[in-house]
């Protein structure tokens, strides 16, 4: 099962650097949401413990109405593991369908919800997440915030430190476009240029690839990505070059209407994952090694033995670096039960359901393996 999408940047938030305003939000308390434990005071209550107390503050900017609110209530606000990562975090719920959340939403740059926003202990931005955000991503961003890892504030203070540090600017201008902060963003990529007008650095590059992503996801034409990927060096570059082209692959084959063209599209998708694969860098190998095996198994009517081989070779490392992630053991199963290893496949799927036994996916899955020889 494929997991949600990653991004090659975290997404950020606004001019982190502001001190709070006095707010009068009301606290909500009007139902259970998941088994977290929320703060029923006011936002000036709030800000007041957490200076108190030293402790991080986690914002839920959430909607009734909201699908994905209510199934961030229903699945990874009731696992163990991410409600172990909050229990020294204060939890902060905010209906943004009320009127008095307006002043909240315009300072933390909230247009959707869920919107998931962390403050340091003096109020300021650390970090925000948007959308839907299953119980394994959540527990790990958890881990990542709370250790002040690429967050708002870390980088803010990374340049602080050190201006000339331009990849911690491109880290930065990455998080806000990601919250719709394009002044900012491109601000940021000013910067870069000033210091390196040769655009020699890794971060000049990055910034290059960006653009050419960006040209290519509209018009659909990889010809200049791969020019600008294939004789690059630098790893991280590498990377997230071969990455791009990867997910643009599939865009393209899955959109073109000329069957022979959709085709192509699919057989470079699937050359282009097995040259992603080796370059990808530890901490990402759960997550993306998944994404890869999953999107073979998706198209597993054209895909050849040895491609359905290769998936079950990722899929087996993904599972290694992430074994108690169940979307990444089901497309391990998936993978077992394509090649005719029915048994092994079943065996991973009743894995699934221990691990997420509330999930009706995975006895549905049991079912279809069970029926089929």
């Amino acid at each position: 099962m494929p997991l949600a999408a990653l991004v090659l940047a975290t997404p950020l938030l606004c001019p982190a650097s502001a001190a709070p305003q006095t707010l009068t939000v009301r606290a909500v308390v009007e139902e259970p949401r998941g088994r977290i434990e929320w703060f029923a005071g006011s936002y000036e209550e709030l800000l007041a413990e957490a200076a108190r107390s030293e402790r991080i503050v986690f914002l839920d900017f959430y909607s009734r109405s909201s699908a994905y609110s209510r199934k961030l209530e229903k699945t990874t606000y009731l696992a163990g593991p991410a409600l172990a990562e909050l229990a020294d975090i204060l939890c902060y719920g905010v209906d943004a369908d009320e009127r008095s959340s307006k002043p909240l939403r315009k300072q933390f740059q909230v247009k959707g919800t869920p919107a998931l926003v962390f403050l340091d202990p003096d109020g300021g931005l650390r970090d925000h997440l948007s959308g839907y955000i299953g119980p394994e991503r959540f527990t790990h961003e958890l881990r990542r915030i709370k250790q002040n890892v690429d967050t708002f504030s870390a980088l803010r203070k990374r340049i602080a430190a050190a201006p000339a540090d331009l990849d911690a600017r491109w880290e930065l201008a990455c998080k806000l476009r990601g919250i719709g902060d394009l002044e900012g963003h491109l601000s940021e990529v000013a910067r870069i240029r000033e210091r390196d007008p040769a655009g020699t650095t890794r971060a000049s590059l990055r910034v290059k690839l960006h653009e050419l992503y960006a040209r290519a996801a509209v018009e659909l034409d990889l010809e200049p990505l791969y020019a600008f990927v294939e004789p690059q060096q630098d790893p991280l570059v590498r990377f997230e070059g071969w990455w791009k082209i990867w997910d643009l692959e599939g865009q393209a084959a899955r959109s073109a209407r000329d069957p022979e063209l959709a085709r192509r599209h699919e057989l470079r998708y699937f050359a282009t994952a097995r040259v992603l694969w080796p370059l990808v860098p530890p901490e990402h190998v759960g997550s993306l090694g998944n994404n890869i095996a999953w999107s073979f198994y998706e198209s597993r009517a054209s895909a050849t033995r040895s491609d359905l081989e290769f998936a079950l070779t990722v899929a087996e490392k993904a599972v290694a670096a992430a074994p108690d992630a169940p979307a990444v053991v089901d497309t391990l199963a998936c993978c077992l039960f394509l090649l005719g290893n029915r048994d092994e496949a079943l065996a991973q799927v009743r894995r699934c359901i221990e691990l997420d036994p509330e999930n009706p996916v995975w006895r549905e899955r049991l079912a279809e393996f069970e029926q089929k020889p």
